[in-house]
């Protein structure tokens, strides 16, 4: 079994021109990417999986638009293998409408949020509101809880740390800290460790950043965590092969060194954790 808990489905336009002046400036090591993920585009790559959680990312500050209509209508073509979360900018004046309506009348089942794209404090009263409707109507988030490189995004908002108080007041949200949190692993590590509902996941880090990859899985294991650490692929950034072949080959780095193994038990129960009961989606 296979959950991507980590996918995207946007098309080039709905990426929007600064996410993608950024993405192919050079700032990143991403230019031979194909941004453009059509619903056709996306089960094609989900064939390997069992079950995939699928968003779009609408930002204001970004101009980010993908419909949550269209997430919801690839989910329900597709109803025993994709999950559809939608996307509510917190700035939005009808954020809280908006999330009734995709969950009440499109059946979506989670929230995807960043406060890196979408421009807000975590713990500000625009999000707070939305924490709140989350944990109201039992919609996990998902959140980009790690660094960018665009230009004009609120790195201060980033750090995983900042969902210890969210997790605090909000103790029935589910939480997944996006690609384990990174360069902050040791912090997401802490949040995992620190609070029941809330996980990581190792999307994008693991097959793109494996030295990180490596110490976050590492740090993980010495505290006893690895078990809340989430398989997502952050389709079209990395594909589930590509994933699954950079967890299996992560300890190259302590070969004929002093350093920790991560034992091969705990990598395939990342690669095979059914992650949709402990998120409340079985």
């Amino acid at each position: 079994m296979i959950i991507d808990v980590h996918t995207h489905l946007s098309t080039r336009d709905q990426w929007g021109k600064l996410f993608l002046e950024a993405f192919y400036a050079g700032r990143t090591d991403y230019s031979e990417i194909d941004m453009e993920v059509t619903p056709d585009r996306h089960w094609r790559e989900m064939e390997t999986a069992s079950r995939a959680i699928v968003f779009g990312i609408n930002s204001i500050a970004l101009k980010m638009n993908t419909p949550n209509n269209d997430i919801a209508a690839y989910a329900r073509a597709h109803p025993d293998e994709i999950i559809g979360f939608m996307s509510v900018d917190p700035n939005a004046p009808d954020a809280l409408d908006e999330i009734d309506r995709c969950a009440e009348d499109l059946g979506l089942r989670g929230i995807k949020m960043s406060p890196v794209y979408q421009h807000y404090d975590p713990n500000g009263d625009k999000a707070r509101r939305v924490h709140r409707r989350a944990e109201e109507l039992g919609l996990p988030i998902l959140t980009h809880a790690a660094y960018h490189v665009i230009s004009n995004t609120p790195m201060e908002w980033a750090n995983p740390l900042l969902y210890d108080p969210v997790a605090r007041e909000f103790p029935r949200l589910k939480i997944i800290l996006a690609h384990i949190g990174l360069p902050w692993y040791t912090d997401a590590m802490v949040m995992i460790r620190k609070h029941p509902n809330v996980f990581a996941d190792i999307s994008g880090g693991v097959p793109l950043r494996p030295w990180w990859g490596y110490q976050a899985l590492s740090m993980c294991h010495e505290n006893g965590v690895i078990h809340k650490l989430l398989f997502g692929s952050d389709f079209p950034i990395c594909t589930i092969p590509q994933t699954i072949n950079a967890l299996r080959n992560v300890n190259r780095f302590a070969q004929g060194t002093g350093m920790p193994q991560i034992p091969e038990d705990d990598i395939e129960g990342i690669i095979h954790r059914d992650a949709l009961p402990l998120l409340g989606l079985d």
